[in-house]
């Protein structure tokens, strides 16, 4: 059962300062009494009640001056002010320095007490209850804000080292998420001596869940590569891999398909293999001077157990760069239709040396609010063979 409000009764007319106590103590309230105002703030101060109920007219400390006194060191307390009713305007400025209400004298029933008192204490039950739902939602936010700073390091440490060396190929790359957590991801990874593989993912939406199959993701490329090394090299060539994989997504049944980029590297025979599964904007492979869009539509992993998947195979000059961005970079971009942001892309690609140069150059890292999540991956050909797992 819950303890009765306590309410204090500050009133110079000892006749009247024991009939409201009265009062109130049959409404159920504990209540205490003080024939000034200092020993009022005295009181309070020793030990604060629920709520004040203060005359305006006292000798030593009148209403006023116990209101100018509450607002600098108790300013939540709730206070009610009694007043004659030949001085009103000594109740309007009780009003502005905080009173929360005011009664008139004489006061007219307990039933008018009873209002005044249980008006004011559901008011301050209610400033109560906000205050300590804004305090749990801060610490929430916090801990949320952590959680999520925690995961944005993680999903950046799954992610290849930028700067890493592939055959004869340097990996750059660049993570935007729209929030905290990406729900773009890519990865690389080594096949034998002369052969390594890449993908790029665009998981549907973005933030904690769509980051959460970024992760799954990994794990199932990373198993589909590591049978693959043991059984049958054969299953990883785009077309195929795309199809088991797509197959494999679906049995986890989380309801978020992925558009999918993914590159088959072959040193040895310097060739480029890749399939595409609704990744847009297409790849770019910059070489001997021309850029060439690799369009390959296909449908996003997850959706549909028939899929399938085309592939592609290109041969790899001495000069090669690939660029590929995940969908967030038109978002960014401004004005243009796609066509023309995909040239852009292709063209402004021409000139930089790393996925960092690219984003600086496109703007995309220019400060303003990104709808969707962007990935940009580049690997650029030059300098000597250093094939290694990241």
């Amino acid at each position: 059962m819950a303890s009765a409000k306590r309410i204090l009764v500050i009133d110079d007319a000892d006749d009247v300062r024991l009939l409201v106590q009265r009062q109130l103590n049959h409404l159920g309230y504990e209540t205490r009494g003080a024939s000034n105002g200092e020993d009022g703030l005295a009181a309070i101060d020793a030990d604060p009640p629920d709520l004040v109920l203060c005359d305006l007219r006292m000798p030593r400390l009148d209403g006023l001056g116990v209101l100018t006194a509450l607002k600098a060191k108790h300013p939540g307390l709730p206070v009610i002010v009694i007043s004659g009713e030949g001085v009103l305007n000594d109740a309007v400025a009780a009003l502005r320095l905080g009173a929360w209400d005011y009664i008139t004298k004489p006061i007219g029933g307990i039933a008018v007490l009873e209002h005044a008192v249980g008006k004011v204490l559901e008011k301050a039950e209610l400033i109560l209850e906000n205050q300590h739902q804004r305090t749990k939602l801060e610490q929430l936010y916090r801990e949320l804000a952590e959680d999520q700073a925690a995961g944005r390091r993680l999903q950046l440490g799954l992610l290849p080292e930028n700067g890493a060396r592939l055959g004869t190929f340097t990996l750059t790359r660049e993570l935007l998420p729209s929030t905290y957590l990406s729900g773009d991801f890519l990865d690389v990874f080594t096949v034998d001596a002369h052969r390594w593989g890449f993908y790029l993912a665009d998981v549907a939406g973005h933030g904690v869940p769509s980051a959460l199959v970024t992760a799954m993701l990994r794990t199932l490329v990373e198993r589909k590569v590591a049978e693959a090394r043991e059984r049958d090299l054969g299953r990883l060539a785009p077309a195929r891999f795309l199809r088991e994989l797509n197959a494999a997504l679906l049995k986890q049944g989380h309801e978020k398909h992925v558009a999918l980029f993914y590159g088959l590297v072959d040193e040895g025979r310097q060739e480029l293999h890749c399939g595409n599964a609704g990744c847009f904007p297409w790849p770019v492979l910059l070489q001997g001077g021309t850029a060439t869009a690799i369009e390959l539509p296909g449908m996003p992993l997850g959706l549909m157990p028939t899929a399938d998947y085309d592939e592609r195979t290109f041969e790899l000059l001495p000069d090669a760069k690939l660029v590929a961005c995940t969908d967030g970079v038109f978002e960014v971009m401004g004005e243009g239709t796609v066509d023309e942001k995909s040239r852009r892309i292709a063209e402004v690609a021409r000139t930089c040396d790393s996925a960092s140069e690219l984003v600086r150059a496109l703007g995309l890292d220019a400060g303003r609010p990104r709808p969707d999540d962007v990935a940009v991956l580049m690997l650029k050909r030059g300098g000597r063979d250093a094939l290694r797992t990241p």
